[in-house]
């Protein structure tokens, strides 16, 4: 498929200002990119927070499309954005965003399906559906990059995982990367270990809330303010999880801080007994084949 000028145009700005993401200066604007948001629930409400805090993108530049005409209405007052229908935002945009719930991803396809798609790009952020079930309705020609982003993302500090598409060219996977780079880190794999990227990263917040809710309610449990024990519990988070992307690795921090008959090594012990990591990968395995399932 080849690009359309506008397409040309937008990628062109991307890459004279790449750089200035990363560093360079303070702000960075992809010009005449246009962007297309189908769907505008959480996901898509924190990545558009994302680019907005990072002054990415123009708003004037970004449409979404949303079913329920009453929250659109909302959203537009609360985002500053606006609403189109479908037909017009696939008109009036290079980069389409896919973020509905999966039992409606068909319906929307098969709507795409009647538009027309010369020069577009199609980024999706939907969990489990492997690119075929794309194709099947928009064709092979169409460029596609599968993106899985966290909650995170509305913090700025999301782990995406990006899954490039056969028809997506060099320029698009670019302009893909620096568009999560905005909320957080990225890394690519290979679409048949999406479903395992889904369940570690994409659902994996959710799991680290419960624990980090846990812990609280130990403390408070024992007598510590709730509030105190959930600011002790989510930063001893933080801190861990930071030290691990420093490059540490998590054995040889468990080593360290495990001092023979401490309070660590007791914990540790009890951990053991109860088969904890056993059972913390077992919440993982249940989130992959969920995604599995979604996808057929």
């Amino acid at each position: 498929m080849k690009l359309g000028f506008e397409q040309v145009s937008c990628i062109a700005i991307l890459n004279r200002t790449k750089n200035i993401l990363y560093g360079t200066s303070k702000r960075m604007k992809l010009g005449e990119c246009r962007v297309g948001l189908i769907g505008f629930g959480a996901m898509l409400q924190a990545i558009y927070r994302a680019w907005d805090l990072a002054k990415l993108i123009p708003s004037s530049h970004v449409l979404f499309a949303q079913r329920d005409a009453h929250k659109a209405q909302e959203n537009q007052k609360k985002f500053g954005i606006t609403s189109a229908t479908l037909a017009t935002l696939v008109e009036k945009s290079q980069i389409l965003i896919l973020g509905v719930r999966p039992a409606e991803v068909d319906l929307v396809l098969k709507s795409l399906s009647s538009l027309d798609l010369q020069g577009k790009m199609l980024l999706t952020v939907v969990a489990g559906l492997k690119f075929k079930r794309y194709q099947k309705y928009l064709g092979k020609d169409l460029p596609l990059i599968r993106a899985m982003p966290n909650i995170a993302a509305s913090v700025g500090s999301a782990m995406t995982v990006l899954s490039m598409g056969p028809q997506a060219t060099l320029d698009f996977q670019s302009l893909a990367r620096v568009l999560f780079s905005s909320m957080g880190q990225v890394t690519e794999v290979a679409e048949p270990l999406m479903d395992i990227a889904c369940a570690v990263a994409g659902s994996g917040p959710g799991f680290v809330f419960r624990l980090i809710e846990s812990m609280a309610r130990a403390g408070e449990k024992e007598g510590l303010p709730y509030l105190d024990a959930l600011k002790m519990a989510a930063q001893t988070f933080y801190g861990a999880a930071h030290m691990v992307l420093q490059g540490k690795n998590p054995s040889e921090l468990i080593h360290e801080i495990a001092t023979p008959g401490g309070t660590t090594e007791a914990g540790f012990r009890v951990m053991q007994e109860m088969a904890i990591e056993k059972s913390f990968q077992k919440v993982i395995e249940a989130s992959l084949l969920r995604s599995q399932e979604m996808g057929r």
